[in-house]
């Protein structure tokens, strides 16, 4: 990586910038060339059974694949499947498999990898978990079928099954057999990508898959047709932001993460480089340990979100109006799971009703040990003020900062720590959704509230379904187990030279070209 272009003045790039001329660009797709994806950071792993990392199904997306994928409504359509019938009142799904797909190994995919990958994703994925609870076998029926069996009908099983954030990849059985309990140690699935290399702080290459077996219909979404139209990619991991947006500018990176939405007017008229804004993405809370230790307490999460202002926390996160919003929704407005119940109970700002709480919780003075990130923006700063609110209502705030990947690590680990700041980003079925999720770090196990998320996955019918939702949203204001702080979107930038990329809530890069001069 060429230091002192990327380490000079970004002013003095963009005013070159502006005055250069833009090529005109082809529309005829084409092969070749490498893209260089400027990323926020390093992904804890490359197991995407392993995490709910997003950075890393922003790179495994390009390499595995699911039996189904989500189009672009955010309904399920085969991938790895052909099909799938229907059986005993919603109970048994028998999926059939494609027979001209191949693992990147060479290996032909047969219904022992899909029994194995769904059986670990069951066992050790967030979304698989909750699934895994409504399934009572998965067997082969032959090479090429796969038989699930469900205790009651589930109405989000397709969903799930599509659903890319720690989603149902499917890897060989001699891969997860070798992992034992553990990650795994190799990364071969049958995406249109496969992996090459991982040089930690330089780069993740991919490299297209010549044996990639595409599917006939045409693109939508993450369904349809993938083509691997660049010879490599290189996830190149780059923290700082004024890096990231000077090498755009250079042409240093073809595509960044996480440009900061006050750029947003200087990127737009930067001659080469296309601002990309993704909307809805996600949404900024804090996430309470329940498990052990102080926040086990209710009283003491109820005072965190009575004291907390979150109009300044946004603003500081994501600095400019435009990319962000205050909503009480725990999902988001542009879905038909949005709901305003429990409105009362989102951005207080009271922190009288908060030293009140403290007070009947008997609070001491005990520091909540909050762990952070500097790598995502809307990540610390929030936190940063959210910590000058509390301490004015009477909290102590232990402010641990550290990478993402330590945060991720480090959130696993009940005995390290309090409270951590993430996001939970736009998640199309509500019952994988981390937000409302028992198995997932922070652990807001209710017995109430999970028997509504189970309710939720064995109804189908849409109306009852909402009704439910809005059920969970009540629980999650009770509880506080999770304080939410409001909607944000995400602003990334391409060079205009950077062709056939489709902006959503799923970053990936088949069916992308170059049209480099």
């Amino acid at each position: 990586m060429p230091r002192p272009r990327l380490l000079a003045s970004l002013a003095v790039l963009l005013a070159v910038a502006l005055v250069a001329v833009a090529p005109v660009a082809s529309q005829t797709a084409r092969k070749g060339g490498v893209l260089r994806v400027g990323m926020i950071g390093e992904p804890p792993t490359l197991d995407a059974h392993a995490t709910t990392a997003t950075i890393t199904r922003e790179i495994t997306a390009n390499i595995y694949e699911g039996l189904y994928a989500l189009d672009a409504k955010y309904q399920p359509v085969p991938l790895l499947a052909e099909g799938h019938d229907v059986g005993d009142g919603g109970k048994r799904y028998t999926i059939r498999l494609r027979k001209d797909v191949k693992f990147h190994n060479g290996k032909a995919l047969t219904s022992a990898d899909v029994v194995a990958s769904l059986k670990r994703w069951g066992a050790l994925a967030t979304t698989g978990k909750a699934l895994f609870k409504n399934v009572e076998t998965v067997e082969a029926r032959g090479p090429n079928a796969v038989e699930i069996r469900l205790r009651e009908p589930a109405g989000s099983l397709l969903t799930t099954l599509g659903t890319v954030d720690n989603g149902a990849m499917i890897y060989p059985k001699e891969l997860i057999d070798a992992a034992g309990e553990g990650q795994l140690k190799e990364f071969v699935g049958t995406g249109p990508f496969k992996f090459v290399e991982h040089k930690p702080d330089r780069h993740i290459k991919l490299a297209r898959y010549d044996g990639y077996a595409a599917r006939a219909e045409p693109a939508s979404g993450l369904g349809g047709q993938r083509v691997a139209y660049v010879d490599e990619i290189a996830f190149m991991p780059v923290p700082d932001y004024a890096t990231r947006q000077a090498g755009i500018v250079t042409g240093e990176y073809d595509y960044i993460q996480q440009v900061k939405p006050d750029q947003y007017e200087r990127v737009k008229s930067t001659a080469g480089v296309e601002p990309v804004v993704v909307k809805p993405y996600g949404w900024v809370t804090i996430v309470f340990n329940t498990k052990q230790g102080l926040m086990t307490d209710r009283r003491i999460r109820q005072a965190v979100q009575a004291a907390l202002d979150v109009e300044p926390m946004m603003l500081a996160g994501l600095g400019h109006k435009d990319f962000y919003r205050l909503d009480p929704g725990i999902f988001f407005q542009e879905q038909i799971w949005h709901s305003k119940v429990s409105a009362a109970a989102y951005n207080q700002h009271d922190k009288d009703k908060a030293r009140r709480l403290l007070k009947e919780a008997g609070y001491a003075g005990q520091p909540i040990r909050w762990i952070v990130t500097t790598e995502y923006e809307h990540h610390y700063k929030p936190s940063v003020v959210a910590k000058s609110q509390l301490e004015d209502a009477g909290f102590k705030v232990d402010l641990q900062v550290s990478d993402w990947a330590t945060v991720v690590s480090r959130r696993n680990k009940p005995e390290l720590w309090d409270a951590f700041t993430t996001a939970f980003t736009f998640q199309p079925e509500p019952t994988v959704a981390a937000q409302i999720l028992c198995d997932w770090p922070g652990w807001w196990c209710n017995p109430d509230k999970d028997a509504l998320v189970q309710a939720l996955a064995r109804e189908s019918d849409v109306k009852k379904r909402q009704a439910i939702v809005e059920k969970l949203q009540v629980a999650f204001y009770a509880d506080a187990a999770r304080i939410k702080i409001g909607d944000y979107f995400r602003l990334d930038a391409r060079r205009k030279d950077v062709l056939g990329y489709e902006s959503g809530p799923f970053m990936h890069f088949w069916n992308v070209w170059l049209d480099k001069k």
